[in-house]
């Protein structure tokens, strides 16, 4: 048999190509879109194939210099990503993020990419912008406003129109959205709002702001409110809010934050010193604006709110850790607790009798998992989980992401500090980890106890 016989005899069946068209079809939209084009070559099948499927468009992997594909023609020519989205025969656009269109002259280019893409099927859209002065920073067009397939709406350093459509024109069917550095009055953000009934999810990173935000949202699950600059953020008729996430960042303003009513919140982060006030319903947590020793005070629970919240985050700085026990009080129902402890140049004395004062928690019926991020075997560390494992009946994890390194001799000491052998539940075990981040952004807490925590747990 000659060699080429061979060669036919041995290879190996196109299995890939034996897939039905729509099952390729969704492959296809997995990979860039670049990636995609190139199947085009593979054999006459695959030649028009890639062409059924809706355009995944990031301008971040597309070099303007760069040879990009006319889809109206099988061949390569040099374009622009706008000639991608402008010149594609009305394919349907399923996301697109833009990022190379800072300057004010581009402004009418990205205009008509963003109108047409919202033309066409649109479902998810990123808008990065350098941060700029509030006059020329990108403003929304109004087609996209009005944009009903769009789901998810990411934007950065771009402002909205100044006269909002009456609803429900603005985003019917979004379901979340992000806000960084944005320019949004709070009629503006109302109106908004009230449109969006579809909306489920809303980040505020470095929002901007010099006036109270009100937060209004029938269909609103989950809130992140991080590094703001509004002095007051009122969070009211949100029924089906079930995660409130707040940070204070880097601001040297110290807000306060009224929920009014959110009678499905489980879960509520980081409660800090740095809020000049939290009220939650009728309980209000009341810091005294003091930079050496802030603290808080908290009125009797009569909340069905605060009975709802499974799982709470807090920072402690200074001697923060001496309010945890009325803060755990308020909390009665609590499975999950995360503490994230904040570096302090500042020496303080605990005071280690305030968990000895405390007969017991209703919480500690409930409580679950423990996780302290920034662990050093600190007094105020050691007595806050030492009453935790000798009075938490339903303690199963506590995990202590270490800022010192771990030895051998270091949990041994640890252990025996903590009274381990005196542990309330049987099932508790303590779980030492290297702390390799010393971020304390909202999401470390976010990410880490989603996600990072168990991937390195089952590891």
């Amino acid at each position: 048999m000659s060699s080429s016989k061979r060669s036919k005899a041995t290879e190996a069946p196109d299995l890939l190509s034996a897939l039905p068209d729509e099952l390729l079809s969704s492959i296809l939209s997995l990979v860039p879109v670049k990636d995609a084009a190139r199947t085009s070559v593979l054999s006459s099948h695959w030649r028009h194939l890639w062409t059924e499927v809706p355009l995944r468009l990031d301008d971040a992997s597309i070099e303007p210099d760069e040879l990009t594909l006319l889809f109206n023609k099988f061949e390569w020519s040099r374009k622009a990503v706008s000639t991608i989205i402008l010149d594609s025969r009305q394919r349907p656009i399923e996301a697109l993020s833009l990022s190379r269109f800072n300057r004010p002259p581009l402004h009418p280019t990205m205009d008509r990419i963003v109108a047409s893409a919202a033309q066409r099927g649109l479902r998810e859209l990123t808008l990065i912008s350098e941060i700029q002065p509030c006059e020329n920073r990108y403003r929304l067009p109004l087609p996209l406003l009005r944009c009903k397939s769009l789901h998810y709406l990411s934007l950065c350093g771009c402002q909205f129109s100044r006269v909002m459509p009456m609803p429900p024109s603005v985003f019917p069917n979004l379901k979340e959205l992000r806000l960084t550095a944005v320019t949004l009055h709070n009629d503006s953000l109302q109106a908004l709002l009230s449109s969006c009934r579809s909306l489920q999810t809303l980040h505020f990173t470095t929002f901007q702001a010099r006036h109270l935000i009100s937060i209004s949202s029938p269909s609103l699950r989950k809130l992140v409110w991080n590094h703001s600059t509004a002095p007051e953020l009122i969070i009211k008729d949100v029924p089906n809010l079930e995660s409130l996430m707040l940070d204070e960042g880097t601001t040297s303003v110290c807000p306060v934050v009224k929920v009014l009513d959110a009678p499905k919140l489980q879960q509520l982060g980081f409660i800090s010193a740095y809020f000049g006030a939290l009220q939650l319903g009728r309980t209000v947590f009341d810091s005294q604006i003091d930079p050496r020793i802030p603290k808080i005070e908290a009125s009797p629970c009569q909340l069905k709110m605060l009975s709802s919240v499974k799982t709470l985050a807090i920072k402690m700085e200074l001697d923060f850790d001496d309010t945890i026990p009325g803060l755990l009080s308020s909390f009665p129902c609590l499975e999950t607790l995360d503490i994230l402890k904040e570096e302090s140049n500042d020496e303080y004395d605990s005071d280690s009798d305030i968990w000895d004062e405390k007969n017991s928690l209703s919480c500690l019926d409930y409580l679950k998992t423990v996780t302290m991020k920034g662990f050093s075997g600190d007094q105020s560390d050691v007595e806050l989980l030492k009453y935790l494992v000798v009075c938490g009946k339903a303690l199963r994890r506590i995990t202590l992401l270490c800022s010192e390194s771990i030895t051998e001799k270091f949990v041994e000491i640890q252990r025996r500090e903590l009274c381990i052998e005196r542990r309330a539940s049987s099932d508790l075990e303590l779980v030492f980890l290297s702390d390799t981040e010393s971020n304390g952004h909202l999401w470390v807490w976010n990410e880490f106890h989603n996600s990072s925590l168990d991937s390195m747990m089952e590891s």
